[in-house]
């Protein structure tokens, strides 16, 4: 093999592993960071996180900081609801309105992209989807849940 070869082939492989690295470390970043999200929205998580972040003096100051640090969380909760519903609306909207216009392969492919409500459990162990049973937590954990409408 002449130097040529070998330095191409030396140039390939090192761009080669360099795509591989890059992609898998992205993708492991990627996933820390929707893990830390997914903790901060479960119940107590955002509180949890606070004092993590601030790590408290003492417990007095605990104390005085966590019902302020409680309260955002409530209020972050309401937020990303109010956000939520908003949304799906939109969303149910625009499917609503496409769909006398779309064939059958065009809805289906819309439905892929814009998921809808659905109707009985998508999950393969019989639960239903992720969203309704993190309401359903939400629920247990507060009281029945409230719909919540825009401010104005």
């Amino acid at each position: 093999m002449s130097n040529t070869v070998r330095a191409w082939l030396l140039l390939s492989v090192t761009l080669l592993l360099g795509v591989a690295i890059g992609v898998l470390g992205a993708g492991a970043l990627q996933d820390r960071r929707f893990a830390r999200v997914n903790d901060m929205r479960r119940p107590g998580g955002f509180t949890a996180q606070v004092q993590k972040v601030i790590s408290p003096t003492s417990d007095s100051q605990w104390t005085a900081i966590r019902p302020w640090v409680e309260a955002a969380a409530r209020e972050n909760g309401e937020h990303r609801r109010m956000h939520d519903g908003a949304m799906r609306a939109s969303l149910d909207t625009l499917r609503i309105r496409l769909e006398p216009l779309l064939d059958a392969d065009q809805r289906k492919r819309l439905a892929r992209f814009v998921p809808g409500r659905r109707v009985g459990p998508s999950s393969r162990d019989g639960r239903p989807p992720r969203r309704e049973r993190d309401r359903e937590d939400d629920r247990d954990d507060r009281g029945p849940a409230r719909e919540s409408s825009p401010r104005r």
